[in-house]
């Protein structure tokens, strides 16, 4: 039996640099490991890519049912006391699992030994470093201690990993935060303060300024499951509130580039509700009401509760 099961859950992998995601795992100087591709429904030749490699275990999914869906799937096959993920685009270095296992088996209490890494470009470049430990105001940190649990960066104790559930499969973002919560509301997290792993950015663009709806959709989810471990008075209320005017903030730019207009200003004074000396908000609610605002906005407006 592997010590280590290494996950790669793949989407459409063939372009998107999953033969460099491979080759990191299989160049790691701890060897005890299986490596596992999870295919979530690819449309290219993501299955062609993978079999070029002999020692992984493939499994194509018949429908795409998403990341945490996919990394859940490669966890039920993993054979390995401990778990590991790393999306496609993302990269291990060499040392990460060398590293990473002594540290977890030291600490049988501990539910994840998480590590740094860095930021790269899609040349592979470094950008920045990036530090795991984050302590901030957002709820999304303070729920979990300042443990910033990248899913490329972290090593998972199974049977932590299954006692919590797994990913949330019903969160279409923030699903490695809410799993990183419900690891440390029940166990310890260790840091491993070494640059292990790398995630790679790709360029921007003004259309990633825009939140989609499958993101907002995600957001809400995530706030509305963690609201009640936040109560009034305390330093966790004060800090949903803030994430959530934030979340009303850019549902509010949403609807402003998809030309629902009263729907954008209920959810800037929503967000102003939240957080009344938020700046930003109210600039976008009184901008909401020049002409030039308005100008070529056809599509007509919905129901904020669907998001």
């Amino acid at each position: 039996m592997p010590l280590v099961s290494a996950i790669i859950p793949a989407y459409n992998g063939a372009s998107r640099y999953l033969d460099q995601a491979i080759a990191s795992i299989l160049a790691q100087t701890h060897r005890d490991f299986e490596l596992i591709v999870v295919d979530d429904a690819s449309t290219d030749d993501t299955a062609r890519l993978v079999l070029r490699f002999p020692q992984v275990r493939y499994l194509r999914q018949a429908d795409n049912r998403g990341q945490s869906a996919t990394r859940n799937e490669g966890a039920r096959l993993a054979q390995g006391t401990f778990l590991a993920f790393l999306d496609q685009d993302d990269l291990w270095e060499s040392s990460f699992l060398e590293e990473t296992v002594p540290a977890l088996r030291a600490a049988p209490d501990a539910a994840v030994v998480h590590c740094d890494g860095y930021q790269v470009n899609e040349q592979n470049e470094i950008l920045e470093y990036d530090g795991a430990m984050k302590q901030t105001t957002s709820i999304t940190q303070i729920l979990r201690g300042g443990h910033d649990v990248a899913t490329s960066g972290s090593l998972f104790r199974k049977t932590c990993f299954d006692a919590v559930g797994g990913y949330d499969e019903q969160l279409p973002v923030w699903e490695d935060i809410d799993l990183a919560i419900r690891l440390y509301q029940r166990f310890r997290l260790l840091h491993l303060p070494k640059p292990l792993y790398r995630h790679r950015l790709y360029a921007r663009n003004a259309s990633r300024d825009i939140p989609s709806e499958r993101a907002l959709l995600g957001r809400h989810r995530f706030l509305e499951k963690h609201a009640s471990a936040c109560q009034p008075g305390t330093a966790t209320a004060d800090a949903i509130a803030l994430d959530w005017a934030h979340y009303y903030g850019d549902l509010g730019k949403h609807y402003l580039e998809a030309g629902r207009i009263e729907d954008a200003r209920r959810a800037f004074r929503l967000s102003l509700q939240q957080a009344p000396f938020n700046h930003k908000a109210l600039l976008r609610l009184l901008r909401s009401y020049l002409p030039s605002t308005a100008l070529n906005r056809t599509k007509p407006s919905g129901h904020m509760e669907q998001l």
